[in-house]
């Protein structure tokens, strides 16, 4: 069996882990989605990229909590811009989704740093990974506005029962060996240093959901931003 996922994504980061720390015990390959894009059986992924793969015989096995954006700026003054990265990213669907929600008139997509900066002069708010910058969580401010679903998801076409427990074990070994999970993470995205890891490692908080209520969620909020996302079909309970 082969698992995909982008290493340089915090959905990957439990499954690196368990892959290094388990020494061995899984017998599924872990692949690169970043270097090998060709479609694997178990797809880790946000739930608007699996989106647009449109292929069929797959469904969402289990969704995936993770805090990984912060909202940088002053959202109390009613901006009416939110900077964010390029388009067509998980990042650019939430800034999408958080202007709807908000009544934010516009969404400029701009570099991470250009976001950062045009938020802190006051020309709007910016959402950017945590990694840029740790401002306000933006999963927790979706929890207050009553929006929070699983921003990601496992999907596959295959009994994926051992990738489940793998990640499970994963998210408990990050939990608990913090500063050996920063130094697996680090060396296998190629974009995360090790600092830096060390410094927001324990931000993510990881959590894997198979209730069939929350992903239906997940679908109906992202769907306003992306309409494939209603296509998406569910297998857990």
């Amino acid at each position: 069996m082969i698992v995909s996922a982008p290493f340089a994504g915090p959905v990957s980061f439990p499954l690196l882990v368990y892959k290094v720390l388990s020494g061995g015990k899984s017998s599924f390959e872990l692949r690169n989605s970043c270097e090998n894009p060709q479609l694997s059986e178990v797809v880790l992924d946000s739930i608007t990229n699996v989106a647009k793969l449109n292929v069929k015989g797959y469904s969402i096995v289990a969704g995936v909590y993770i805090r990984m954006y912060s909202l940088i700026g002053d959202k109390t003054k009613r901006p009416s811009k939110i900077f964010t990265i390029k388009q067509g990213t998980l990042a650019d669907y939430n800034a999408r989704l958080y202007a709807v929600i908000r009544g934010i008139n516009e969404v400029i997509n701009t570099t991470a740093d250009e976001a950062v900066k045009m938020a802190e002069a006051g020309k709007g708010i910016g959402l950017v990974g945590i990694e840029v910058k740790l401002g306000e969580i933006f999963e927790d401010e979706m929890k207050t506005l009553g929006y929070l679903v699983p921003q990601c998801v496992i999907y596959a076409k295959i009994n994926a029962s051992e990738v489940l427990k793998a990640y499970s074990e994963g998210i408990k070994m990050i939990r608990e060996k913090p500063e050996e999970a920063a130094m697996i993470i680090s060396s296998a995205s190629k974009y995360y240093s090790l600092d830096i890891m060390r410094k927001i490692i324990g931000i993510y908080s990881h959590m894997l959901t198979t209730s069939r209520e929350e992903l239906e969620k997940a679908i109906r909020v992202y769907s306003v931003v992306e309409p494939n996302v209603r296509d998406l079909k569910i297998e857990a309970k």
